[in-house]
Order: structure tokens, then sequence, then C-alpha cells
């Protein structure tokens, strides 16, 4: 280091110091992430620098966390270090990274508070690398038809009109799918935000069921579909044709099976290898397996009006009833239990019990592997999480016709989102949530962790 250098350094230091930080760590943290954010980015880089050449170091630093090569000296190496690991794939930080630890250096770096690796809730865990909402597509579309038009095939995905979608999901490769349901089509937005349809003709029809390009085929008000994430099959849940649809990677779309008097049907749920398949139609949630040929079966019913759905590891399916107001989960023998909401609109709320909560009109429903799952309202313009503990936590906020906060962090307060349809979370953690019927795919972004 320069004398220049160490001149600066001895300054932040000394202000460190009289910021009642400790010349040892005393608190277990990650190397690297010296802004203590709870990932390690480019922030990470800048905010040494802050110190070496302005002399200003940010309250929040945590200068164990700033010496990224770990030598006892901050230098600007270490944002050296951070920009070719983010960047280049160069050398991680050294220890502890990128699980918390504590530092075994014998230098006089501290880091007295680490918020990261405090102990989390399993609330704060799940939305900890949230950070961002946005708009993914569409820019409003309030008349109650088709508005898709051809100019906008491989446009910018929010410079377009969707028309009622009902569902959004991603695959590996950074693609998000969308069921624009009035538009009678399925569009798929790039990772450089341009929309394409991939399966539809922008017009009601029955298309053929033997195997063919799925723009050639013609689609009557989709209104569901399950993404394979791992390679990018579609599954559609193609409502008026009572049909399930299978959109290969490669374009070509098959009929999966048949879901005669399918209504209202929303939930779509296939098993990877394609042998076992649920659909929520209406009082009805049916079932589909190569034994029973090219025609789902009943599996339960009753129901009032079902929503969406999804599996967890024991084969149990969770299915939201919108008109309800309640969650069930539906066993192998078809029996079935109440696992949130009250039944009504009101009572209960974020930190109650998610069976003591109202859910006013529960649509949207998505499992964490090994955790709880989201909820989505339509009515009520809410995102939930339920805890394992069967605790419910107000993820966002909303209210009819509202459609705010792009660009605002995920939690700040006047965040809106409304009528969601449902919601999911792609292959890399950012939240995908089909709002209204004006047509807009809102994305809370994930940091990198």
């Amino acid at each position: 280091m320069s004398s220049k250098c160490r001149t600066v350094f001895a300054a932040a230091f000394s202000l460190l110091g009289s910021l009642g930080v400790a010349s040892a760590s005393e608190a277990s943290f990650v190397r690297g992430d010296s802004d203590r954010s709870g990932r390690v980015d480019i922030g990470d880089a800048i905010q040494p620098l802050y110190c070496l050449f302005i002399g200003f170091c940010p309250n929040q630093l945590c200068q164990d966390a700033a010496d990224a090569d770990d030598n006892g000296e901050l230098q600007l190496t270490d944002a050296i270090r951070i920009l070719s690991f983010l960047f280049l794939g160069g050398q991680p930080p050294a220890q502890p990274f990128p699980e918390c630890g504590y530092d075994a250096t014998n230098d006089f770096f501290g880091c007295v508070s680490y918020p990261p690796c405090e102990e989390l809730t399993e609330f704060e865990t799940v939305v900890q690398r949230f950070t961002v909402i946005d708009t993914l597509a569409g820019k409003g579309h309030t008349e109650d038809d088709n508005g898709w038009k051809a100019a906008f095939e491989g446009a910018p995905a929010t410079d377009c009109e969707l028309s009622a979608p009902h569902n959004a999901q991603g695959d590996v490769f950074g693609n998000v799918y969308i069921a624009d349901k009035e538009a009678h089509a399925i569009r798929k937005v790039t990772p450089d935000g341009k929309i394409f349809t991939v399966a539809g003709t922008n017009e009601p029809g029955d298309g053929s069921d033997e195997p063919g390009l799925g723009v050639e085929r013609a689609l009557q008000n989709p209104n569901g579909i399950h993404v394979r994430p791992d390679d990018g099959t579609v599954f559609i849940l193609d409502l008026d044709n009572e049909k399930v649809r299978r959109l290969a990677p490669d374009g070509t779309l098959t009929t999966m099976f048949k879901t005669p008097g399918l209504t209202l049907g929303r939930g779509l749920w296939v098993s990877h290898n394609e042998d076992l398949a649920y659909v929520a139609s209406s009082s009805r949630l049916l079932r589909w397996t190569p034994a029973d040929g090219d025609t789902a079966a009943v599996f339960a019913e009753n129901f009032v009006r079902l929503g969406n759905l999804t599996v967890n590891d024991l084969g149990e399916v969770l299915a939201t009833d919108q008109d309800a107001n309640v969650v069930y989960k539906v066993h192998g023998d078809s029996s079935r239990e109440v696992i949130a909401g009250n039944g009504t609109t009101s009572g209960g709320g974020d930190g109650a019990l998610a069976l003591e909560t109202g859910l006013n009109g529960v649509r949207g429903i998505w499992l964490l592997p090994g955790a709880g799952y989201y909820l989505a309202t339509h009515a009520g313009s809410q995102v939930w999480y339920v805890d394992t503990e069967g605790i419910i936590h107000l993820v966002l906020n909303g209210s009819p016709g509202a459609h705010t906060g792009d660009g605002m962090n995920w939690n700040d307060p006047s965040v809106q989102v409304s009528e969601v349809r449902n919601i999911s979370l792609d292959p890399f953690g950012n939240l995908l949530i089909t709002e209204h019927d004006a047509g807009f795919i809102r994305i809370v972004q994930a940091g990198r962790s």
C-alpha cells in the first residue's frame, strides 16, 4: 500500500474507531460482503474504495468482510478480488465464505454486527434475497378482448398488451412463459426482455391433436400452464377445448389428454416424467395417468371454485379454493383438510396462524421444497408466505386496480399489487406475479447470494 493510501486508510480506520467499531472480529460474518447486505455483489467492491481513496467508510461497513484476501490490510486488491470473482470466475473471497464464520486471523479489523449471519426466522431466510419489484411484461390492456397486435411480436415485453394473463412461469434459460388467455396464445419473454408467441394463432380455435408447430395450432382461452424448468417444456391447460397440450422445447405441440366438462380450469400440475397430472376444474379436481388413456378422471369434488394447485413431496395436492377462501391439502385417498384460510375474507393476518387468517379470493400457490409455500389472493390483492409452523406472513400488499412500485424495494410500504391471479418462483429465485385483467406480469428480483 502506498504511503498516501496508508494515510487515507489510517484516517478511515480512525473514523471507524470513533464509531465504536472494535479492532477485532466479534461477530460471525461472510468474507467479501462488506456492506452486510447478505450477498456479495459489485457494491462490496465499491465500499472499500470509498475508505481507501475518499476517506469515508459507511457506518455499516464490516472491515473484516472488506479485507477480501484476509491479509490484514485494506487494499485495492481487495476490490479487484471481488470484481474478478463476480465477473471473471476468479478466486472467491478468503474464509469465511460463502457460509458464516469467524475470522481466524489476528489483525486489527472488526465486525461487531453482521445481521445476515444472525439467526433468521424462516420467513426472513426466504425473502432475504429479494431486491426490487418491476414489471416484466404488459403495458396495460383494460378492454375485455384480444389486445394482441402483430407489431408486438419480438418487441419489448413491457411495450405489449396482454389480455387477461393467468399464469407466468420460468425456466433455467431465463425465459418466462405466459398464459395469455383472451389472446388465445402462450407467450415467451426471453432474457433480453423481448416477447414472442410460442403456441396458439392469436385467434380462438381447436387446433389439431396431431404433432405440429405450436404457432400453427389454435388454442381457445388457455388459462393454465405448468413449465418444466430444466428444459422449458410447457404444459398448457386449453380451457375451452377441454384439453391439456404439451409444447416441447423444439416448438412442437401435441395433445396430452382430454378433460371433458372442464370449467374455469386454472390449476395444472404435471410430474417431471409425465406419468401423473392434476387439473383444477371449478368444483372438481381431475387426475390423469397413462393408464387412464386420453381422458382425465375425477379425483375429488364438491369444492366451491378451485384456483391453482401444486403437489408436495408426499404426493399430496395443495389446492386453493378461491370462492371458499381456503387452501386444501388433498390426500391420496381423496380426503382433504384445510391448511390455510378461515373461510372468510378477514381476520388474522401477518404473524397469525394461517388457519385463522381471512384469504380474500385465494387463488395462487407456489411450494418451496423443504420449506413453506406462497399464496396469492385475487380480491385481497396480496401475496403471503405460510411457514412450516403454519404462521402466515405478508409479503406484498395491494388493492384492486393498483399498479405501482416499479423500481422500488420489494418491501417498501408503498409498493402495491393488484388482483393477483398466480405466483411462481423461477429457477433463479425471482418471484413472478401475474396481475389482474389489465395484464401485467411483475417480478420481484432476487439478488446474488
